[in-house]
């Protein structure tokens, strides 16, 4: 499969993985409520899966985006400080928020801050999330990822079936370890290597029949190995990039675009409005917070994107690496 233009299906993929992500933390407390408390549960459950979504898009769209820098081993440390600069400022700027948002609910509740000066230093570097955001975590999964696939990006396009035929399997072998422990990245390592393979195919002028037998084995360990849901939202997710072709309208495309921004922000603003707002409300009325917190939460983003991600996406789009010398859209969670 030849290379093509963009990749319309990425925009609204992300726009579907970051509601899924707020619809599941706001819809926990609002199944608390009377009105179809059942079918809140089944979103706070399944929305969950939206990150293993963004998963597949960054395995996908990191080496794609290298590829298309013409990117080598000597521009490594390059990509590193690109990566930093895109995503970097808009984190500090929404754990100082959480961090003052949370500091000032437990001075007014008289309860004991869990947040300490080693936690926000660790915090700083990826290495904590704070309890009153906890999503912070997979944005230690992902700089994991950019630190690995700087590297092994290069033996792929350099030898990217024997690579293939030593990595996949030594990789998957090892998220089945304790390993795990000490580097996250592994843990999740098979969605990953999804959206990497389907790069392949994708980016491919050849013959794809053993990338496909390579994608579709991975596929079969996540299905044997993980959850079901999670399997089946990864499986779903790499076929669309590679065969949805039709455009997106630019509705469609907005939870995309400000996804990252709405990621960072979603949990300390909408789940402590809902419980302040809870204390004031029926229980039949509970539902009406579900979607005027998420029209909220989608303001706060866009002005967040515009005044704080923005900026930082074109700073990091100054940085070149590679033989290229035209700028490209980065299409992963955090982009």
């Amino acid at each position: 499969m030849s290379d093509k233009s963009k990749i319309t299906s990425l925009a609204l993929l992300r726009g579907i993985a970051v509601v899924s992500v707020c619809f599941c933390h706001f819809a926990k407390p609002i199944s608390k409520g009377t009105v179809a408390p059942e079918l809140f549960r089944l979103i706070g459950e399944y929305g969950q899966y939206g990150v293993h979504i963004f998963f597949v898009i960054s395995g996908f769209v990191i080496p794609f985006s290298l590829y298309r820098a013409k990117y080598e081993l000597v521009d490594y440390f390059r990509f590193l400080y690109k990566r930093l600069l895109r995503l970097h400022p808009p984190y500090l700027i929404a754990l100082s928020i959480t961090l003052s948002i949370a500091a000032a609910s437990y001075h007014y509740r008289h309860l004991p801050n869990p947040e300490t000066p080693l936690t926000v230093l660790k915090s700083l570097f990826y290495a904590h999330a704070p309890s009153d955001n906890p999503v912070f975590w997979t944005l230690r999964i992902e700089a994991e990822y950019y630190i690995f696939m700087g590297i092994y990006f290069v033996l792929l396009s350099k030898l990217p079936r024997l690579t293939m035929i030593i990595g996949v399997p030594l990789l998957l072998l090892s998220s089945q370890t304790l390993i795990t422990e000490y580097i996250g990245l592994l843990e999740y390592i098979v969605f990953f290597l999804i959206g990497t393979i389907g790069y392949q195919i994708y980016t491919s002028k050849k013959s794809t029949y053993f990338e496909m037998a390579c994608l579709g084995l991975v596929i079969l360990f996540s299905f044997l190995y993980y959850e079901l849901a999670a399997s089946i939202v990864a499986t779903a997710t790499i076929l669309v990039i590679l065969y949805y072709r039709k455009p997106v309208s630019h509705i469609l495309e907005f939870p995309g675009e400000v996804s990252y921004s709405l990621y960072l922000l979603h949990f300390p603003l909408g789940i402590k409005m809902i419980n302040m707002a809870q204390n004031h409300m029926k229980p039949n009325q509970f539902w009406i917070l579900f979607f005027v917190v998420s029209l909220i939460c989608f303001a706060v983003s866009w002005v967040f994107w515009n005044y704080i991600e923005k900026p930082s996406a074109n700073f990091s789009n100054t940085v070149k690496y590679g033989k290229a010398r035209t700028t490209f859209k980065n299409y992963s969670l955090k982009d």
